[in-house]
């Protein structure tokens, strides 16, 4: 574990949760700036962009005249739909007034559209940057919630290509479209010569190269019908052209001129969508006083909300602290399951209730039915702890590596499914060169298809030397045909990608 991972699980001197809603890729999108105001009032913003086509990358971006440099500690992370971390980086650095740290590489963009259900639930992605100022303690730690909404620009239409028969190669069909965001997109179509075979070519090109980063051209061929014949799609920025060469071969058309070229016209569908752009961008509360039970949030300004809560989330809230106060006190226990040298009062028809595999244990013919103490061998004190507070209160608390893992497998033997993949999603936030063969090892023997998978996906992501390395050396003679899988993977991967 490197210096900038240590103690990560301190609690952290200020929280930025950021929501943006209709993501799509590619993007650039600049967060609402955040003042730290337990930081020397300096200024920050978070920068997600899909620059470079095989990744998603973060920046973290100071913005202010305050101090000339401030050492901060920092983690980003991609939050699922519960809140919990999918994938997180950790760094240290040294800010002067508006320096600029990029965590490149943060997610494979192949990985990102795979697992899109998780990263994007309802088309919405979840940022979240915890920040700690080294070396420095903070009475009171802030909270601020952010949220942006994206909305692309999008344009269709049907270009008609009129006595298409007659072009000569020296000549070109031209059509502007005029937008609110791209300014004037001109598309030019030409005929051009390759291998003795004629080619109708097409390209764009746009005059505005204001705040818009990229654009998205498809162009698709119709037949008589309007049905789709053919299509190119190509995504670009704004300060390139870019050409459809070789679209369709000019012979094929006169071929088929019955059905290609109608009354000698040739139809093309064509569709631009530039990069999605705020349509607000906010921050929604800022910085929490107490605890969400007083009920009080205060803005940047001073402004003073009340948090209203309905009534269904103040009694699904009282149920749960009744709930747990019989787990804490052992009111009317009727069992106690007992790990190592601790043992832990509990209610049968609880547990039963939460587990099939509890309820199979206390309301069938085993022997634990009528026992007053049943031992639970293969978990110790701390993960059946977890695992209780999980059954009570819906709670697990702060997980560690190790400890996600034990408790990974209670929920697994106990048939907690929603317990087992908050502990997966933990484990895929958290894969290091250290664990991500353990990793590869628990998901394979749980049938973990998706946890294998984002094991695999960050070997992939390894460079040669991690194959060389005692860590993987001793997983393949533990792990052969796993081993064996993945490397076929790699150069699998490797031959689609040339």
């Amino acid at each position: 574990m490197s210096d900038s991972e240590k103690n990560v699980n301190e609690p952290p001197h200020f929280t930025y949760i950021w929501t943006i809603e209709n993501m799509s890729l590619p993007c650039y999108v600049r967060s609402p700036p955040f003042t730290v105001k337990e930081m020397e009032m300096t200024k920050w913003s978070i920068v997600v962009v899909h620059e470079n086509l095989e990744f998603l990358e973060l920046y973290i971006q100071r913005q202010d005249e305050g101090p000339n440099s401030i050492e901060i500690k920092y983690e980003l992370s991609f939050l699922d739909i519960d809140g919990l971390p999918l994938i997180k980086k950790v760094n240290i650095n040294k800010f002067d007034n508006s320096s600029c740290f990029i965590l490149d590489k943060f997610v494979n963009t192949e990985v990102f559209l795979r697992r899109r259900a998780e990263f994007l639930p309802k088309d919405a992605l979840t940022i979240r940057c915890r920040m700690w100022r080294t070396g420095t303690e903070i009475s009171h730690p802030d909270l601020c919630f952010a949220r942006t909404r994206l909305r692309p620009d999008r344009h269709f239409f049907v270009w008609a290509i009129r006595e298409f028969s007659t072009l000569q190669r020296e000549q070109e069909k031209k059509i502007i479209l005029n937008t609110t965001s791209t300014g004037e997109l001109t598309f030019n179509l030409f005929l051009t010569e390759n291998d003795g075979e004629e080619y109708v070519n097409i390209s764009t090109r746009i005059s505005n190269d204001e705040d818009s980063d990229y654009y998205t051209v498809k162009i698709c061929l119709l037949d008589f019908e309007g049905k789709v014949v053919h299509s190119k799609e190509d995504s670009l920025y704004f300060w390139k052209d870019s050409e459809f060469h070789n679209f369709f071969k000019k012979g094929r058309l006169m071929d088929d001129k019955k059905s290609l070229l109608p009354n000698d016209v040739l139809s093309l569908r064509c569709e631009v969508e530039t990069n999605a752009k705020p349509v607000w961008s906010v921050i929604e509360n800022y910085r929490y006083f107490n605890s969400m039970s007083l009920g009080i949030i205060t803005t940047d300004a001073g402004e003073i909300l009340r948090w209203e809560q309905d009534e269904t989330s103040n009694v699904a809230s009282s149920f749960t602290k009744a709930i747990k106060s019989l787990l804490e006190e052992g009111t009317l226990s009727d069992v106690s399951l007992r790990a190592g040298s601790q043992s832990f009062p509990a209610h049968k028809c609880i547990l039963s209730a939460r587990s099939p595999v509890f309820k199979a244990m206390f309301g069938g013919d085993m022997k634990e039915k009528t026992s007053k103490c049943v031992e639970i061998p293969d978990l110790d004190e701390d993960t059946l702890s977890k695992l209780l507070s999980y059954i009570y209160a819906d709670t697990v608390g702060e997980l560690q590596w190790r400890g996600a893992v034990d408790l990974y497998r209670a929920a697994d033997k106990y048939e907690l499914l929603d317990l087992k993949r908050r502990c997966s999603t933990f484990l895929k936030s958290d894969l290091s060169v250290s664990s991500v063969c353990a990793v590869l090892g628990v998901a394979d023997l749980h049938h973990d298809r998706e946890l294998r998978e984002a094991g695999q996906d960050f070997v992939m992501g390894q460079g040669a030397e991690f194959f060389t390395s005692d860590t993987w050396r001793s997983f393949k003679e533990e792990n052969s045909k796993l081993a064996w899988e993945i490397m076929e993977r790699i150069v699998c991967s490797m031959k689609n990608h040339h």
